[in-house]
Protein backbone atom coordinates (compact mmCIF):
# COMPACT_ATOMS: atom_id res chain seq x y z
CA UNK A 1 0.00 0.00 0.00
CA UNK A 2 1.37 3.41 -1.01
CA UNK A 3 0.60 5.59 2.03
CA UNK A 4 1.63 8.77 0.21
CA UNK A 5 -0.86 8.12 -2.59
CA UNK A 6 -3.64 7.47 -0.08
CA UNK A 7 -2.86 10.76 1.69
CA UNK A 8 -2.85 12.58 -1.66
CA UNK A 9 -6.31 11.23 -2.49
CA UNK A 10 -7.49 12.14 1.03
CA UNK A 11 -6.34 15.75 0.52
CA UNK A 12 -7.84 15.84 -2.97
CA UNK A 13 -11.15 14.57 -1.61
CA UNK A 14 -11.14 17.23 1.12
CA UNK A 15 -10.52 20.11 -1.30
CA UNK A 16 -13.15 18.91 -3.76
CA UNK A 17 -15.53 18.26 -0.86
CA UNK A 18 -15.37 21.94 0.11
CA UNK A 19 -16.40 22.90 -3.43
CA UNK A 20 -19.11 20.27 -3.36
CA UNK A 21 -20.71 21.46 -0.13
CA UNK A 22 -20.73 25.07 -1.29
CA UNK A 23 -22.13 24.58 -4.79
CA UNK A 24 -24.36 21.53 -4.19
CA UNK A 25 -22.36 19.42 -6.65
CA UNK A 26 -20.82 16.03 -5.96
CA UNK A 27 -17.25 16.95 -6.92
CA UNK A 28 -16.89 14.54 -9.82
CA UNK A 29 -17.19 17.50 -12.16
CA UNK A 30 -13.61 18.31 -11.12
CA UNK A 31 -12.29 14.82 -10.41
CA UNK A 32 -13.33 13.08 -13.65
CA UNK A 33 -11.49 15.49 -15.98
CA UNK A 34 -8.56 15.52 -13.53
CA UNK A 35 -8.26 11.71 -13.65
CA UNK A 36 -8.60 11.73 -17.45
CA UNK A 37 -5.65 14.16 -17.54
CA UNK A 38 -3.71 11.63 -15.44
CA UNK A 39 -4.43 8.94 -18.04
CA UNK A 40 -7.14 6.89 -16.30
CA UNK A 41 -9.51 4.81 -18.42
CA UNK A 42 -12.94 6.45 -18.61
CA UNK A 43 -14.75 3.73 -16.62
CA UNK A 44 -12.10 3.73 -13.87
CA UNK A 45 -12.14 7.55 -13.64
CA UNK A 46 -15.95 7.59 -13.46
CA UNK A 47 -16.07 4.85 -10.80
CA UNK A 48 -13.56 6.72 -8.60
CA UNK A 49 -15.38 10.00 -9.13
CA UNK A 50 -18.68 8.41 -8.13
CA UNK A 51 -17.05 7.10 -4.94
CA UNK A 52 -15.86 10.63 -4.14
CA UNK A 53 -19.30 12.03 -4.78
CA UNK A 54 -20.85 9.37 -2.52
CA UNK A 55 -18.84 10.83 0.36
CA UNK A 56 -19.46 14.46 -0.51
CA UNK A 57 -23.20 14.04 -1.13
CA UNK A 58 -23.64 12.11 2.13
CA UNK A 59 -21.91 14.79 4.19
CA UNK A 60 -23.50 17.59 2.16
CA UNK A 61 -26.98 16.16 2.60
CA UNK A 62 -26.59 16.04 6.39
CA UNK A 63 -25.26 19.61 6.47
CA UNK A 64 -27.96 21.10 4.23
CA UNK A 65 -30.78 19.32 6.07
CA UNK A 66 -29.47 20.88 9.29
CA UNK A 67 -29.36 24.26 7.55
CA UNK A 68 -32.95 23.73 6.28
CA UNK A 69 -31.92 24.16 2.66
CA UNK A 70 -33.68 20.99 1.42
CA UNK A 71 -37.09 20.40 -0.17
CA UNK A 72 -37.29 16.73 0.88
CA UNK A 73 -40.22 15.84 -1.41
CA UNK A 74 -38.48 17.22 -4.50
CA UNK A 75 -35.19 15.55 -3.52
CA UNK A 76 -36.85 12.13 -3.23
CA UNK A 77 -38.71 12.41 -6.56
CA UNK A 78 -35.60 13.59 -8.40
CA UNK A 79 -33.43 10.92 -6.77
CA UNK A 80 -35.81 8.06 -7.62
CA UNK A 81 -36.15 9.12 -11.25
CA UNK A 82 -32.38 9.67 -11.33
CA UNK A 83 -31.75 6.01 -10.51
CA UNK A 84 -33.39 5.10 -13.83
CA UNK A 85 -31.02 7.42 -15.67
CA UNK A 86 -27.89 5.91 -14.09
CA UNK A 87 -28.73 2.39 -15.27
CA UNK A 88 -29.28 3.65 -18.81
CA UNK A 89 -25.90 5.41 -19.03
CA UNK A 90 -23.52 2.78 -17.57
CA UNK A 91 -23.63 0.27 -20.47
CA UNK A 92 -23.24 3.18 -22.90
CA UNK A 93 -19.95 4.19 -21.25
CA UNK A 94 -18.53 0.67 -21.55
CA UNK A 95 -19.62 0.54 -25.20
CA UNK A 96 -17.94 3.88 -25.98
CA UNK A 97 -14.80 2.73 -24.14
CA UNK A 98 -14.75 -0.41 -26.30
CA UNK A 99 -14.69 1.70 -29.50
CA UNK A 100 -12.17 4.21 -28.04
CA UNK A 101 -14.71 7.02 -28.04
CA UNK A 102 -15.47 7.47 -24.33
CA UNK A 103 -12.98 10.24 -23.52
CA UNK A 104 -13.93 12.31 -26.57
CA UNK A 105 -17.70 12.01 -26.07
CA UNK A 106 -17.55 12.64 -22.32
CA UNK A 107 -15.31 15.68 -22.83
CA UNK A 108 -17.60 17.19 -25.47
CA UNK A 109 -20.67 16.65 -23.26
CA UNK A 110 -18.82 18.32 -20.38
CA UNK A 111 -17.94 21.37 -22.47
CA UNK A 112 -21.44 21.76 -23.94
CA UNK A 113 -23.36 21.42 -20.68
CA UNK A 114 -20.99 23.49 -18.56
CA UNK A 115 -20.96 26.32 -21.08
CA UNK A 116 -24.76 26.33 -21.40
CA UNK A 117 -25.41 26.44 -17.66
CA UNK A 118 -22.64 28.98 -17.05
CA UNK A 119 -24.21 31.36 -19.57
CA UNK A 120 -27.66 30.83 -18.02
CA UNK A 121 -26.31 31.76 -14.58
CA UNK A 122 -24.58 34.91 -15.83
CA UNK A 123 -27.77 36.04 -17.59
CA UNK A 124 -30.20 35.19 -14.77
CA UNK A 125 -31.94 37.81 -12.66
CA UNK A 126 -32.67 37.63 -8.97
CA UNK A 127 -36.13 36.22 -8.33
CA UNK A 128 -38.44 35.12 -5.54
CA UNK A 129 -38.94 31.40 -5.02
CA UNK A 130 -42.16 30.20 -6.59
CA UNK A 131 -44.74 27.73 -5.38
CA UNK A 132 -44.64 24.39 -7.22
CA UNK A 133 -47.23 21.73 -6.40
CA UNK A 134 -47.95 18.13 -7.32
CA UNK A 135 -48.15 19.03 -11.02
CA UNK A 136 -44.36 19.42 -10.88
CA UNK A 137 -43.82 15.63 -10.68
CA UNK A 138 -43.38 15.28 -14.49
CA UNK A 139 -40.79 18.08 -14.41
CA UNK A 140 -39.07 16.48 -11.40
CA UNK A 141 -39.02 13.22 -13.37
CA UNK A 142 -37.41 14.83 -16.41
CA UNK A 143 -34.83 16.55 -14.21
CA UNK A 144 -34.09 13.30 -12.35
CA UNK A 145 -33.70 11.00 -15.38
CA UNK A 146 -31.50 13.54 -17.16
CA UNK A 147 -29.33 14.11 -14.07
CA UNK A 148 -29.00 10.38 -13.44
CA UNK A 149 -27.95 9.75 -17.05
CA UNK A 150 -25.38 12.56 -16.89
CA UNK A 151 -24.15 11.31 -13.51
CA UNK A 152 -23.19 7.85 -14.75
CA UNK A 153 -22.02 9.12 -18.14
CA UNK A 154 -19.58 11.64 -16.66
CA UNK A 155 -18.81 10.36 -13.15
CA UNK A 156 -20.56 13.27 -11.42
CA UNK A 157 -23.36 13.54 -8.88
CA UNK A 158 -25.61 15.24 -11.40
CA UNK A 159 -25.69 18.23 -9.08
CA UNK A 160 -24.19 20.55 -11.66
CA UNK A 161 -27.33 20.10 -13.78
CA UNK A 162 -29.75 19.60 -10.89
CA UNK A 163 -29.11 23.01 -9.35
CA UNK A 164 -29.63 25.15 -12.49
CA UNK A 165 -32.57 23.03 -13.70
CA UNK A 166 -34.40 23.50 -10.39
CA UNK A 167 -33.82 27.24 -10.61
CA UNK A 168 -34.95 27.34 -14.24
CA UNK A 169 -37.84 24.84 -14.34
CA UNK A 170 -39.14 24.96 -10.75
CA UNK A 171 -38.32 28.58 -9.88
CA UNK A 172 -36.41 27.37 -6.79
CA UNK A 173 -34.37 29.87 -4.77
CA UNK A 174 -30.64 29.26 -5.24
CA UNK A 175 -29.70 28.09 -1.75
CA UNK A 176 -32.73 25.77 -1.58
CA UNK A 177 -31.81 24.41 -5.02
CA UNK A 178 -28.25 23.68 -3.81
CA UNK A 179 -29.44 21.76 -0.75
CA UNK A 180 -32.14 19.83 -2.62
CA UNK A 181 -29.69 19.06 -5.41
CA UNK A 182 -27.07 17.44 -3.22
CA UNK A 183 -29.73 15.44 -1.34
CA UNK A 184 -31.23 14.05 -4.55
CA UNK A 185 -27.71 13.38 -5.82
CA UNK A 186 -27.04 11.04 -2.89
CA UNK A 187 -29.57 8.53 -4.26
CA UNK A 188 -28.32 8.99 -7.82
CA UNK A 189 -24.66 8.48 -6.92
CA UNK A 190 -25.34 5.42 -4.77
CA UNK A 191 -27.11 3.85 -7.74
CA UNK A 192 -24.21 4.81 -10.03
CA UNK A 193 -21.60 3.23 -7.75
CA UNK A 194 -23.63 0.01 -7.62
CA UNK A 195 -24.11 -0.05 -11.41
CA UNK A 196 -20.38 0.36 -12.13
CA UNK A 197 -19.45 -2.24 -9.51
CA UNK A 198 -21.90 -4.73 -11.02
CA UNK A 199 -20.55 -3.93 -14.50
CA UNK A 200 -17.00 -4.77 -13.32
CA UNK A 201 -15.26 -1.39 -13.55
CA UNK A 202 -11.56 -1.69 -12.60
CA UNK A 203 -10.55 0.86 -10.02
CA UNK A 204 -8.53 1.26 -6.81
CA UNK A 205 -11.09 1.08 -4.03
CA UNK A 206 -8.56 2.13 -1.39
CA UNK A 207 -8.11 5.41 -3.25
CA UNK A 208 -11.88 5.62 -3.49
CA UNK A 209 -12.26 5.24 0.28
CA UNK A 210 -9.64 7.98 0.81
CA UNK A 211 -11.64 10.26 -1.51
CA UNK A 212 -14.86 9.49 0.41
CA UNK A 213 -13.20 10.26 3.75
CA UNK A 214 -11.76 13.53 2.43
CA UNK A 215 -15.08 14.58 0.91
CA UNK A 216 -16.88 13.97 4.20
CA UNK A 217 -14.35 16.24 5.90
CA UNK A 218 -14.54 19.06 3.36
CA UNK A 219 -18.21 19.08 2.36
CA UNK A 220 -19.68 20.29 5.71
CA UNK A 221 -17.22 23.20 5.71
CA UNK A 222 -18.28 24.23 2.20
CA UNK A 223 -21.99 23.96 3.07
CA UNK A 224 -21.51 26.18 6.13
CA UNK A 225 -19.72 28.85 4.07
CA UNK A 226 -22.70 29.08 1.70
CA UNK A 227 -24.61 31.05 4.33
CA UNK A 228 -22.09 33.90 4.03
CA UNK A 229 -22.97 34.66 0.40
CA UNK A 230 -26.09 35.96 -1.35
CA UNK A 231 -27.84 33.78 -3.94
CA UNK A 232 -26.71 36.12 -6.74
CA UNK A 233 -23.09 35.82 -5.64
CA UNK A 234 -23.40 32.02 -5.63
CA UNK A 235 -24.90 32.04 -9.15
CA UNK A 236 -22.07 34.16 -10.57
CA UNK A 237 -19.43 32.09 -8.79
CA UNK A 238 -20.96 28.85 -10.08
CA UNK A 239 -21.09 30.26 -13.62
CA UNK A 240 -17.40 31.17 -13.45
CA UNK A 241 -16.60 27.75 -12.01
CA UNK A 242 -18.39 25.97 -14.86
CA UNK A 243 -16.68 28.06 -17.56
CA UNK A 244 -13.24 27.40 -16.08
CA UNK A 245 -13.77 23.63 -15.91
CA UNK A 246 -15.10 23.65 -19.51
CA UNK A 247 -11.93 25.43 -20.69
CA UNK A 248 -9.80 22.93 -18.77
CA UNK A 249 -11.58 19.98 -20.40
CA UNK A 250 -11.08 21.60 -23.81
CA UNK A 251 -7.35 22.06 -23.15
CA UNK A 252 -7.03 18.40 -22.21
CA UNK A 253 -8.92 17.38 -25.35
CA UNK A 254 -6.37 19.12 -27.61
CA UNK A 255 -3.45 17.61 -25.71
CA UNK A 256 -2.51 20.50 -23.42
CA UNK A 257 -2.63 18.31 -20.33
CA UNK A 258 -0.31 20.40 -18.15
CA UNK A 259 -2.23 23.61 -18.83
CA UNK A 260 -5.51 21.80 -18.13
CA UNK A 261 -4.24 20.48 -14.81
CA UNK A 262 -2.77 23.86 -13.80
CA UNK A 263 -6.09 25.58 -14.51
CA UNK A 264 -8.06 23.11 -12.37
CA UNK A 265 -5.60 23.39 -9.47
CA UNK A 266 -5.57 27.21 -9.67
CA UNK A 267 -9.38 27.29 -9.71
CA UNK A 268 -9.65 25.14 -6.58
CA UNK A 269 -6.99 27.07 -4.66
CA UNK A 270 -8.45 30.49 -5.54
CA UNK A 271 -11.87 29.37 -4.38
CA UNK A 272 -10.56 28.03 -1.06
CA UNK A 273 -8.61 31.25 -0.44
CA UNK A 274 -11.72 33.33 -1.23
CA UNK A 275 -13.75 31.40 1.34
CA UNK A 276 -11.09 31.92 3.98
CA UNK A 277 -10.57 35.67 3.51
CA UNK A 278 -14.04 36.94 2.53
CA UNK A 279 -15.81 38.79 5.37
CA UNK A 280 -19.20 37.51 6.56
CA UNK A 281 -22.24 38.77 4.59
CA UNK A 282 -24.00 41.69 6.29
Amino acid sequence: MDVLQVLQFLLLGTLIGILSGFFGIGGGILLTPLLLVFGYEASAAIALSLMLTLGSTTAGTISHIRLRNVNVSHALWIGLFGIVGTWIATPLVFYLEGVDGATLIISLVYIALLTYFAVSFFRSKQHVEGSVGTDSVPRLGIIGVFAGFISSLMGVSGGFVLTPLQVKLLNTEMKRAVGTSITAALLIVLSGVISYTVAGAETNYLHGLALIAGAMIGSPFGAKQLQRFSSQHVKKALGGFYITVAISVGLNLIGWNTASLALLVTLALLFIVTLLIRPRKK
